[in-house]
């Protein structure tokens, strides 16, 4: 099983920074993106140092799934599994797949371990009375040096905001992809989406804390002819869709809409609750998998852990206030196969209009009901500038550090017609310049004698038939005498082009730059955010990757490849 490249990047700078950084670090893939392979490359790597490992899940159709995929690479070790729900309950082998809810007072039964590996992440409580922070704590009581590494798609939780900080489980992401890059560059399925005209107002919904009350959201879908009237779009727009999951807002709903399109289509629609018998379950699910099934109604079961590439449609019919929910559901269409040239999403509850564009690089980080893009609300007193990380007041348009146009917030909708453009890839296409120039200087805004470094790319872009356009000057800011995240950010982007000691000044940096002690792209890649273009990737094609070494500081290079020590210990 070979992994792919974005894999390779991933497990590579998890192990690095294991290796040679206290804190537990963070995965970031979106769904789809096969972060079960990493999981057993990271186990791979473990036991290589005889390193006793625990995977924890949440569900047993993921305890399997990375079972699996363990054992694959590792077919001479046994793989362990600890479920209820699968009825296996083993503490002895040396790499153990295990449930949360089975497993959480139990640690003392596993012995002394030296890695544990988390997935599905964003579901990891802050509470240190949670059942993973038990459960951490008595294996850290073994095992003061037992190293954590989180994965998951989506690195944010509704309300509480990043599941990454420097008082929380996990310290820092090491590596993150991006939905929209995956997707342009062919390792995820192209998704696309038609206005749903049976759209739900979902404006009087009552709200309980950061999501919609469950039992009114039921009955506002459930109400009146929504569902015939709804039911009715799917069958119209999926006509040529063979492989369709519903999205239902309760058990009773759920019914109601999988006995509806048996009426309308006269065919076989299965569905699939918490209240269904385990045969049903199972059946639905493998005669889906199997395209043998076209319709699959379900509610609040198939958001995580399922598995079916063939899925070329996906209608929901419920509202969610959580960026980290709507990409999970949204995500069940996210993975390829070869009869699927796209994934259509119909969506009834106004949950695009709500979160945004989910291969937005910034989606969900975004204050919720304010859309994705904008700007991370500060407790409600400001948010941060995409660009360069400083603090900005919420009403400002632009930064005053920088000069970054803040898009405009979308507006919510509640016509009982969505919006035709309300799309899934509502963002500008991204576009590929090649560097022909660069200079550095120190910036200093005059609003506040703010200092930052101001590194001005000369760029062109080519054309689709190889031809040079015209040239631009395209600009960004680093802030390396900022503190939090704007010096976290200006770490990071010294990290890509030097091993030289990070700049605590502007002025040490003008030094370096001076000095050629960097390197500089060759290509950059830049998305439109109203007038302002923001850099997301640097190529640095000048370089062979082994003239390249790296800093003990480890986040997203971007460009760049990871290196690890081999023969390094983390443990």
């Amino acid at each position: 099983m070979i992994p792919r490249p974005y894999q390779q990047q991933a497990h590579d700078a998890a192990w690095q920074y294991l290796s040679g950084q206290s804190g537990e670090p963070l995965i970031v893939l979106p769904t789809g993106a096969g972060k079960s392979l990493v999981i057993a490359m990271m186990v791979k790597q473990a036991r290589k140092f005889d390193a006793r490992v625990i995977v924890l899940q949440h569900r047993k159709e993921l305890i399997e799934q990375n079972a699996e995929k363990i054992q694959i690479l590792l077919p001479d070790i046994r793989i362990g599994i600890y479920s209820a729900g699968l009825n296996s309950r083993d503490t002895e082998a040396d790499v153990v797949c295990a449930g949360i809810q089975s497993v959480h007072s139990k640690a003392h039964e596993f012995g002394r371990r030296e890695l544990i590996l988390i997935d599905e992440v964003h579901l990891v409580g802050g509470n240190d009375d949670s059942m993973y922070g038990k459960f951490l704590a008595d294996i850290r009581a073994i095992n003061p040096r037992a190293r954590m590494l989180g994965l998951t798609a989506t690195p944010f939780r509704t309300g509480e905001g990043p599941i990454c900080g420097r008082d929380k489980l996990f310290q820092r992401i090491c590596y993150e992809a991006y939905t929209g890059d995956m997707i342009r560059e062919g390792w995820l399925c192209p998704i696309t989406n038609k206005a749903a005209d049976a759209t739900v107002d979902t404006s009087g919904i009552k709200r309980r804390g950061s999501e919609f009350v469950s039992g009114e959201m039921a009955r506002a879908f459930d109400s009146g002819d929504k569902v015939s009237l709804a039911c009715a779009e799917i069958v119209e727009k999926c006509h040529d869709r063979h492989s369709v999951l519903i999205f239902g807002a309760g058990v009773e709903h759920a019914e109601h809409v999988a006995d509806t399109l048996r009426t309308l289509t006269g065919e076989r629609v299965g569905i699939v609750t918490g209240e269904s018998m385990p045969l049903e379950r199972m059946t639905a699910l493998t005669d889906f998998k199997a395209g043998e099934l076209r319709w699959l109604v379900n509610c609040d079961v198939l958001t995580t852990g399922f598995d079916a590439p063939c899925i070329d449609a996906i209608a929901i019919l419920r509202a969610t206030m959580s960026p980290g929910l709507f990409a999970q559901i949204v995500g069940r269409g996210l993975r390829k196969h070869e009869s699927v040239s796209n994934c259509l999403i119909l969506d009834f509850g106004q949950n695009i209009a709500r979160h945004g564009s989910i291969d937005d690089p910034d989606y969900g980080r975004a204050k919720p009901g304010g859309g994705s893009g904008s700007g991370v609300e500060k407790n409600g007193r400001g948010k941060e500038c995409l660009n360069c990380g400083i603090d900005v007041p919420a009403g400002d348009k632009e930064c005053p550090e920088c000069g970054f146009s803040f898009p405009d917030e979308p507006k919510d909708r509640h016509d009982e017609t969505a919006d035709d453009t309300s799309t899934l890839t509502g963002v500008p296409d991204p576009e590929v310049w090649e560097v022909i120039g660069c200079a550095w200087g120190v910036h200093v805004k005059k609003a506040n004698d703010s200092r930052t470094l101001r590194v001005d790319y000369t760029v062109r872009l080519l054309d689709s038939d190889g031809g040079n356009l015209a040239q631009k000057t395209i600009s960004e800011w680093v802030c390396f005498e900022h503190e939090n995240f704007a010096r976290k950010k200006a770490v990071k982007w010294w990290a890509a082009r030097s091993t030289h000691d990070i700049p605590d000044t502007i002025d040490d940096a003008v030094s370096y730059l001076d000095r050629h002690v960097a390197r500089m792209p060759s290509q950059i890649t830049t998305q439109a955010e109203g007038k302002f273009s923001r850099i997301t990737t640097v190529d640095f094609t000048d370089l062979r990757p082994e003239e390249i070494e790296w800093l003990e500081v480890v986040e997203v290079a971007d460009g760049g490849e990871y290196r690890f020590d081999d023969d390094e210990v983390p443990f």
